[in-house]
Order: C-alpha cells, then structure tokens, then sequence
C-alpha cells in the first residue's frame, strides 16, 4: 500500500533535505537526514523543563547517543509530562491548570489544550478509549473528560474519602489526588490525604492515605485499599516481581522541615490485590525520604534522596533483598543544586536531572556497565530540567 505523507511533512523533510546537501562540505556539521530519525527514535525521552518563574519548555533527549533536538514547545513553569497512544500530555499544575496534548508526527505542536478549572492543580492524566481522566490536587472530584473535544463529560466524587482528623479540628476539602496508573481496564488512584490545616503548616499526613481501584468502563470506584505508609508523592512504577505484576510508589510520610525516617517504597500485588508485607526499601535504610525511583529488576533499583539535613543523593539498592549497595551521586545540603526528573530507559540509561542553575541538565548513567557515568558535564535542555518521560508506549 502506498504510504501518503502530509504536505507539511513533504515540506519539512525538502528542506532539512536542501539544508544537508547545502552543508555537505562543512564536516563539523551533524548528518540532519540522522538527525531526525534520531528525534523521532522511540529511544528519545520527553524532557519537561522550567525557569521556575515564567514559562517551561517541552524538549527532547536521545539518552544513546546523548542528543539534544531542537524541540522546544513553550508550556507552564510548573508541569509535568505523560506519554499515551502515540501523544505526549503535558500537565500544566497550578496557576495554568490545564492539559496539553502535543503530536510528536507534527514536530510536537499542541493540537488540543483545555482547562482543568482555575486552581484546581491537576496532577496526573491517565487516557481511556475516548475518555481522559485526569486527577486534581485541589479538589473533592475526579473528572472526566472528553478526549475528542477536552469538555468535561462525568466525574467521581471523592467526598467519601476526605480526611477524618485534623489536629485543629478543622477539616479540609480536598484528599490530594496525585499519581495513577492504569492496567487492564482499572485505574489505580492515589489519595495523600494531608492535613492542610495543621498548625504546622507543612500538610502533615495525619489520616491514612488510600488507594483507589476505579473501574473506567463504569466510571466508578470499586474497592478502596488502605495503605501501609502514608504520603505516596512519587509516580507508579509497574514491574514484573517474582514473575507477576505488581505497583511500585514511595510513601515519604512525613518530608522536608518535618522529616521522619517513617516511609519507604510500597509494592501492591495486582494478582492478589494485596500490598507485599515489606517495603522495597525503606527510609531507615537510604537514611532519608525517598522522593522518586526507577527499578530496573529485581536486583537493582535506584532512589533520589534527601534527608534532613537537605543532603542530596542518588543511591543504588537492592529491591529483592531492601539492602542498600552504594552511592551514586552526592550532593551536599549547603549547595543550591537539587535533583529533580529520575528515568530508566528500557535500554538501561539512567538520566537524572540536575537543577544546578549555573550548569543545569542531564546527567547519564550506563547501567548495563556498572553504572558508569557517560557525561561528567551535564548535559543542556536549555532550561533546569524538571520531569523525564518515554516517548515509548511502554508495557
């Protein structure tokens, strides 16, 4: 069958096709024809990156060959991004509050964009056949909306899981909707339920945290499972335990000013719909809240760190065993340079953000040779890198 290309695909590849025959001669010039094929590798990442002030940019990474491209989509100085059927959704959180979907087959442009509700702060979007569904940190209702047209078509009310105990009394109307994962036609919620009205002031986890199994044919929640740990702040990871599937995600209890070793990362057996009786590991053991994760198997996962002196570092454990095998990077609490964005590609490449605002960018480890670290320099995104995602339908 013959394959029928876009006109404006025509064009964009003429052009980068003149460009490199006009160029040809100049040998310090990259190859633009591998140059694209490189882009559009389903090796690339998507990096979500922020001046943390005005804007962010969309960018993408070849972690292989340690490429930059030219991407760059203007979105929210506080987003994160997702990757479902073959597009990239961009989660633009407070102060935009809205989706943003981009089509990596035309250059990544944003072809549909809506609105979530001014501060609602959404968290996370899973897609469905023909539905998004998309969780807000700011409020007692899970929505549903259109995928072809972004209106709101349902939702699911969370009243029943609000907060049962406030130190002041006071209860708050939110339960902290945050990171879901869909498998199979269930998506599994994640409800912090933080006290936003505590003296403290630091939304201490005073009620336990939840998660809900929802059905996305019936748009409603089927069970509710009380989780071991409280706080889940980080993304789920699904991987493959023992041979079965199971959900991975840290609970970091109580974090920042008022840090506690009382978490740890939790695995949830999706056979059994049961959590595992140990942690993956602990808070005990890494010596300090565990703020994201990446487990590449069973005998290997890495964490980012920060403890309570604000000490920062990226750490290597052993999930099977929840013992801790070394350190990666270090950085210590008087230093402005935080870590922000961990990802393992399925080609072993771990990237890892690094927000150092005299040289900020991504740092790459090769894990299939010992963890060896590719670029002592990291590498540029333009702006401070914030998220990183595949650009891969994964399993």
């Amino acid at each position: 069958m013959k394959q029928i290309y876009p006109i404006s695909s025509i064009r964009v590849l003429f052009f980068c096709i003149l460009l490199f025959h006009c160029n040809k001669l100049e040998i310090e010039k990259p190859d633009l024809i591998q140059f694209l094929l490189l882009s559009s590798s389903p090796t690339s990442v998507g990096v979500v990156t922020s001046d943390f002030s005005s804007g962010g940019r969309f960018k993408t990474f070849e972690p292989n060959s340690l490429t930059t491209f030219p991407t760059s989509i203007p979105i929210h100085s506080d987003a994160v991004g997702r990757f479902f059927s073959e597009k990239v959704y961009i989660i633009n959180r407070l102060n935009r509050d809205s989706i943003q979907v981009l089509n990596p087959n035309l250059a990544f442009i944003t072809e549909q964009e809506f609105s979530v509700g001014q501060g609602k702060n959404p968290q996370d979007i899973s897609v469905y056949n023909d539905k998004y569904f998309v969780s807000l940190y700011n409020s007692l209702e899970f929505p549903i909306y259109s995928r072809i047209s972004g209106t709101q078509i349902g939702s699911i009310s969370l009243e029943p899981y609000r907060e049962t105990f406030s130190s002041s009394g006071i209860l708050d109307s939110s339960v902290e909707s945050s990171h879901m994962i869909q498998y199979q036609n269930r998506l599994f919620l994640l409800l912090q339920r933080l006290d936003r009205n505590d003296a403290s002031g630091f939304l201490p986890p005073n009620s336990i945290s939840y998660l809900l199994e929802i059905d996305m044919d019936l748009n409603s929640v089927v069970r509710v499972y009380d989780l071991p740990v409280r706080n889940p702040s980080s993304k789920i990871q699904k991987i493959v335990w023992n041979g079965e599937p199971v959900l991975v995600f840290s609970c970091v209890g109580r974090v920042g000013f008022q840090s506690q070793l009382d978490g740890g990362l939790v695995a949830f057996h999706l056979g059994r719909r049961e959590f595992l009786p140990n942690l993956i590991y602990s808070e005990t053991t890494a010596g300090g809240d565990i703020l994201s994760f990446q487990i590449k198997n069973e005998e290997l996962g890495y964490a980012s760190i920060l403890d309570a002196g604000f000490n920062k570092s990226i750490q290597v454990f052993r999930p099977r065993t929840g013992e801790r095998i070394g350190t990666l990077l270090s950085i210590p609490g008087n230093i402005g340079t935080s870590l922000s964005g961990l990802h393992l590609t399925p080609d072993g490449k771990l990237l890892v953000g690094s927000t150092d605002f005299t040289r900020p960018g991504i740092l790459v480890y090769d894990t299939n040779q010992g963890n060896i670290l590719l670029n002592p320099i990291p590498i540029s995104v333009d702006l401070t890198p914030f998220d990183i995602f595949q650009l891969q339908n994964l399993p």
